[in-house]
């Protein structure tokens, strides 16, 4: 029973740990990039469109200052931790915790050619 009622007392400090991005490699956003290439290491752009010279427009959220995914793990495990330790009185201090230290993410739109080569882009903070 104690088991089960743990699982609900992981509250939302562990979430919000566990959305956050981790960094990604902005060197490989570069005119003359191929598509495919920044796709692999950036990830799915959050929108894409078709463009009428039949290139891309991809938008992307970054957070430029992401942890690494080491530190993301580490504060989903300390979150848990303290949740069952403090049998959930850690969300009281947790949650703030989070918010406090989410960053704010930047637009990135990426404008590519016909032959999905990178053509310009523009970072909106």
């Amino acid at each position: 029973m104690l088991v089960c009622s743990l699982g609900f007392v992981q509250g939302c400090s562990v979430m919000m740990a566990g959305k956050k991005q981790v960094r990604k490699d902005l060197s490989v956003v570069r005119v003359g990039g191929d598509r495919d290439d920044i796709v692999q290491v950036l990830g799915g752009p959050y929108m894409s469109m078709r463009t009428d010279d039949g290139g891309y427009k991809d938008v992307y959220k970054i957070v430029e200052n992401a942890g690494t995914a080491e530190t993301k793990t580490l504060a989903i495990v300390g979150h848990t931790a303290m949740d069952v330790v403090t049998l959930g009185l850690w969300e009281i201090a947790g949650t703030p915790l989070e918010l406090a230290t989410q960053e704010e993410a930047t637009t990135f739109i990426l404008y590519y050619d016909s032959n999905n080569k990178l053509k310009s882009y523009e970072a909106i903070k």
